[in-house]
C-alpha cells in the first residue's frame, strides 16, 4: 500500500514546530536564569554617577561650577572604565577561543558595553546642557586628567618605593646607594586640608576647595565668608576628608552633603552618621560666622578710633584742610600769571 504524499510533509512540519518550539522555551528559561544570577562587570557600582545625580536633585539647586566638576569626575571614571574594559575585551578573546571561559561571561562583558555606551552619551548630553559642544571636550579632558592622576601617583610612590628597596638591600646587608638626584618637594602633598566656604549669611553653602597644610588656620575662605578647615588624606581617587564625627568620605561628596539630600539607598546607620556630620559641621560654620563678625566688628571700631585720633591731631596743629589748601594753591597760581 502506497504512503500518501502528505505523511513525509506533515513528519516534517511537526519535527520543524517541536524545534522552535524547544528553542523559545530553553532560551526563555536560559535568560531568565541569566536574570537571576547576573553580577554587574563593574560590582562596585558607579558612586560618581550616583553623587552628580544628587547634586543635580539638590534643594538648593547646587553651583554650576560644583555639577561642571561632579560631571567631569564622572567622565573620569567612564574614562578608567573604557580603559579597563579594553584590555578586558582581549584577555576575553583569547580565554574564548582556549574554552577557558563561557557564553554568560561574554554575554555579561557585551551588556557591559551597551551600558557604558548608554552612560557616555548620557554624560555628552548633560555636558552639553552647561555649554553647547563641551561634550565633544569632555572625554579628551577627562583622559588627560587621568593620565595626570596616573603620574601623580607614581610620582607619590617613588619615595615609598625607595624605602622599600633600602630596607631590602640592609636586610641583605648590602650596600645602600646614595641618591644622585633629589626629588622635588611634592606639589599637593597628602595631609592637605579641605576648606568649606561659608555662605553669605554664615549658613552651609559653597564648595570644597584646596586649603591649607596641616596646622593651618582657618580664616575667611572668600568675600562670602568664613571658612572650615578639614583634613584630608591620600590623593585622586584614594582621597579622603574626616569630617568631626570621625567618619571618612571623598572631597567631591562635600558639596552633596553639605547642599542636596541624602541618596534614599544608604543604609540606616550610614546615614544617621552623615547626618550627625552635616549638623556639626553646620555648627562649625556658624561659629566661625560668629567669630568673622566679631573680628569685622572690631576691626571697624578700631579703624574708628584710629580716625577720630588722626582728626583730633590735625584740628589741634590747625593744618587747613585739604580742600583749602587747594582753593589757595589755586588763586596763587592765577595771581602769579596775573
Amino acid at each position: 500500500m502506497a504512503l500518501s504524499i502528505f505523511v513525509p510533509i506533515g513528519y516534517i512540519a511537526t519535527l520543524v514546530v517541536s524545534m522552535l518550539v524547544f528553542s523559545r522555551i530553553y532560551r526563555r528559561r536560559s535568560a531568565l536564569n541569566m536574570a537571576k544570577s547576573y553580577q554587574p562587570w563593574f560590582a562596585e557600582g558607579h558612586e560618581a554617577r550616583d553623587i552628580y545625580q544628587t547634586l543635580v536633585a539638590a534643594d538648593p539647586p547646587a553651583p554650576e561650577e560644583v555639577l561642571k566638576a561632579a560631571l567631569l569626575n564622572r567622565a573620569m571614571t567612564d574614562v578608567r572604565r573604557i580603559m579597563r574594559m579594553r584590555d578586558d575585551k582581549q584577555a576575553l578573546a583569547t580565554l574564548l577561543q582556549k574554552g577557558s571561559i563561557g557564553d554568560e561571561t561574554m554575554a555579561r562583558f557585551n551588556l557591559a558595553e551597551k551600558e557604558l555606551e548608554a552612560e557616555i552619551l548620557d554624560v555628552v548630553s548633560e555636558a552639553n546642557t552647561f555649554r553647547e559642544g563641551w561634550g565633544q571636550l569632555i572625554f579628551p579632558t577627562a583622559s588627560e586628567m587621568v593620565a595626570h592622576l596616573k603620574h601623580k601617583e607614581i610620582y607619590y610612590g617613588i619615595q615609598r618605593q625607595r624605602e622599600a628597596e633600602v630596607k631590602k638591600l640592609e636586610d641583605q646587608g648590602l650596600p645602600v646607594p646614595k641618591a644622585t638626584v633629589e626629588l622635588p618637594p611634592l606639589v599637593t602633598p597628602p595631609g592637605t586640608k579641605i576648606e568649606i566656604q561659608g555662605g553669605p549669611q554664615g549658613g552651609p553653602g559653597g564648595g570644597a576647595t584646596g586649603g591649607m597644610p596641616q596646622g593651618g588656620q582657618g580664616g575667611p575662605g572668600g568675600p562670602d565668608g568664613p571658612s572650615i578647615n578639614l583634613p584630608m588624606t591620600g590623593s585622586g581617587a584614594d582621597a579622603r576628608v574626616t569630617l568631626p564625627n570621625g567618619m571618612q568620605i571623598h572631597p567631591a561628596q562635600l558639596a552633596a552633603l553639605m547642599q542636596g539630600p541624602l541618596p534614599p539607598n544608604l543604609p540606616p546607620q550610614q546615614a544617621a552618621m552623615l547626618m550627625e556630620a552635616r549638623a556639626q559641621l553646620q555648627a562649625l560654620q556658624e561659629q566661625a560666622q560668629a567669630q568673622h563678625e566679631q573680628q569685622q566688628k572690631a576691626t571697624a571700631e578700631a579703624s574708628k578710633a584710629t580716625a577720630g585720633v588722626a582728626s583730633t591731631l590735625s584740628a589741634d596743629s590747625g593744618a587747613p584742610p585739604a580742600a583749602a589748601a587747594a582753593t589757595k594753591t589755586a588763586t596763587v597760581e592765577d595771581s602769579d600769571d596775573a
